[in-house]
């Protein structure tokens, strides 16, 4: 026995986004759409935040060992000691525009 529709109206299943009918088809294909875009979401948001945690631990590890067999390498002071160049540059290149 099929369960009573929106208002007691059989036939109508729930909050409809189209009235006829006819539009049955559409209805459906929206319903299984809406669906299956919810299930995709949570699970690149689930698998999208544990990738995130475990590349990041990975790069650090990675960067760490990088740093501890190879001394002469820092990533820290080769960021910093770019960062500034780029500043240097900039500043350069803006003295120069006013010159």
């Amino acid at each position: 026995m099929p369960l009573p529709g929106l208002f007691g109206i059989p036939g109508i299943k729930g909050p409809r986004i189209f009235r006829s009918v006819a539009d049955d088809s559409v209805e459906e294909t929206l319903r299984a759409m809406h669906m299956a875009n919810t299930v995709d979401n949570t699970y690149e948001w689930g698998i999208g935040w544990v990738r995130t945690v475990l590349l990041t631990v990975i790069g650090m590890l990675g960067i760490s060992a990088t740093e501890f067999y190879w001394g002469d390498f820092s990533l820290w002071e080769n960021t910093v000691n770019w960062g500034l160049t780029q500043v240097e540059n900039f500043a350069d290149w803006l003295v120069s525009l006013v010159s």
